[in-house]
């Protein structure tokens, strides 16, 4: 079995020095706000015509009865 503390030790001792390590962005790049609202209409559409699909393939399965779906007792 390993001395877990002369590892620890090990470990400890051989890390560079904070300074070496850690690095000062100057400035993130900004995002356009076309960028950002062209990704949200992107994730809107594509939601609602998952939801469209989903609705037609549950309705088509309802209709041709092969999953029951008896809205009447809900």
């Amino acid at each position: 079995m390993p001395d877990f503390e002369a590892l620890i030790r090990h470990q400890q001792l051989k890390q560079p020095n904070t300074n070496k390590r850690l690095k000062i962005v100057d400035n993130a790049p900004k995002e356009d706000s076309s960028v950002s609202g062209l990704k949200l209409s992107t994730y809107f559409l594509t939601g609602f015509f998952g939801a469209l699909i989903g609705a037609g393939t549950i309705l088509f399965l309802d209709i041709n009865q092969i999953i029951p779906l008896d809205f009447l007792k809900l």
